[in-house]
């Protein structure tokens, strides 16, 4: 009795250290014709800079944009870069680390540098860039 105990627990120790979140296939695709994509690549160590990003697009998501994010033709992903479903992916577009991309018509627009910069002392700045990438795209 006391070896089947431990080899449940055993068990169960192996199959929550391998419950790690997986990518599905359909997440890491390029937007499709006439639709737009905000790529937000991060790890799981969050800063203040990247929750004000992500803060900052979910607003316009749920505001300005919500027609467009309801009929699909703007959507929001984000992709951990240390999952390793997403490092071959992220490659494609030259991502090593976090990362906030604009993707339509076959075009990247990098808006990292501009993400990093405003979105915590000057949002506003960040929200009218991050607008006009997505209204002129």
């Amino acid at each position: 009795m006391k070896r089947l105990t431990v080899g449940f627990i055993f068990i169960i120790v192996l199959s929550a250290c391998n419950s790690r979140q997986t990518i599905e296939s359909d997440e890491l695709v390029l937007p499709k014709e006439g639709q737009t994509g905000i790529y937000y690549f991060r790890t799981p160590v969050h800063c203040e800079s990247c929750d004000a990003i992500e803060q900052i697009i979910q607003s316009e998501l749920n505001g300005k944009y919500a027609e467009q994010v309801e009929s699909g033709g703007l959507v929001f992903r984000q992709f951990n870069l240390d999952d390793p479903g997403v490092a071959d992916f992220a490659r494609k577009f030259d991502v090593v680390f976090k990362s906030l991309l604009i993707l339509k018509d076959g075009q990247t627009v990098n808006m990292t540098e501009e993400a990093f910069l405003y979105a915590l002392p000057n949002p506003e700045k960040f929200k009218q860039l991050l607008e006009e990438n997505l209204d002129t795209r």
